[in-house]
């Protein structure tokens, strides 16, 4: 009677060891994914950060962590579908992507370069007679790069929403129809200064932050320009997590993420994650936060789907 007392003590044992086995996904490896054009940085500065991740959920079973790193969107979103990667650290406009497209969710606001939250300029020269949007009709603007939040995302869409059509150009020397607004990529902020302040392009956009760096944008060029449009103000960087990840273990990582701005380890991981002072909740909350993106991306939906129809 003894021993079938202890075999049922053993079993039951066993079975509470699956339950919390089954409960968090038999997970024991956190992997963090980027899309990146420099492998052998990129893997440097995440694998401290998912490493120590990785320590603090060693209770829970995790033994290691794991960067994986992506040659473009497309894979990054493969690689989210597969529920091979758990965490993400990315612009607004590429964490609306990902969430469309393979069920991403918003977690924290990082600080990137110390910065919660930046907004995009639509700037002009003073003398080019343009004070409105609407007055881009006919004209060109120079946007940063197709990937960029503040320097094509944002002011696209504020110039959609007045109503505009817009086309693309294959450089600033093509010009659009009277009635629509072109615009063409200067694949850098210097550039967009620099071709607006030259009349190469009758309109720029650029982040809040870019526009005051004397190194994107000279004083003296400064002096000519003036800011037409602003745009509502956008978290600097989003750290989200594949949306089917157990709600015990996000909840675990959130709070870890929260906490590392406590400690010199911490401190030292994060600020070499492109200077990263600290993770925070979102101040109007994650729901209001995944609306906005939402909203943002009804806007531009046709053309995100036509360039990730998967």
């Amino acid at each position: 009677m003894r021993l079938r007392k202890e075999s049922i003590v053993i079993l039951s044992l066993f079975l509470f060891f699956l339950i919390c086995r089954n409960l968090h996904g038999e997970q024991d490896t956190i992997t963090i994914g980027y899309v990146s054009d420099d492998p052998q940085q990129h893997y440097q500065r995440f694998k401290a950060f998912v490493d120590y991740i990785a320590k603090n959920l060693e209770y829970m079973g995790i033994r290691k962590g794991k960067v994986l790193l992506a040659k473009d969107n497309h894979q990054l979103i493969k690689y989210l579908r597969e529920n091979k990667v758990d965490i993400v650290s990315e612009t607004p406009y590429s964490t609306i992507i990902y969430m469309e497209k393979a069920g991403l969710r918003p977690l924290l606001r990082a600080w990137k370069k110390g910065v919660p939250r930046y907004n995009s300029y639509i700037f002009i020269r003073k003398d080019s007679g343009i004070n409105s949007l609407k007055d881009l009709r006919g004209k060109v603007i120079a946007f940063e790069d197709p990937g960029s939040t503040t320097g094509y995302f944002l002011p696209k869409i504020a110039i959609i929403k007045e109503g505009l059509e817009m086309v693309e150009l294959k450089d600033y020397t093509q010009k659009p129809p009277a009635d629509k607004v072109g615009y063409c990529f200067a694949q850098g902020e210097p550039n967009v200064a620099h071709w607006v302040h030259k009349g190469l392009a009758n309109a720029g956009a650029l982040s809040n932050i870019d526009f005051q760096e004397a190194d994107k944008v000279p004083p003296n060029f400064l002096i000519d320009f003036k800011v037409i449009y602003e745009s509502e103000p956008v978290p600097r960087n989003v750290i989200s997590v594949r949306g089917e990840m157990d709600p015990n273990l996000r909840e675990e990582i959130k709070n870890i993420l929260l906490n590392m701005a406590f400690t010199e380890e911490g401190k030292r991981i994060m600020w070499k994650l492109a200077r990263t002072i600290c993770f925070d909740e979102f101040p109007e909350g994650t729901e209001e936060v995944i609306k906005s993106f939402t909203e943002k991306y009804i806007l531009m939906k046709e053309e995100i789907e036509e360039e990730y129809p998967e």
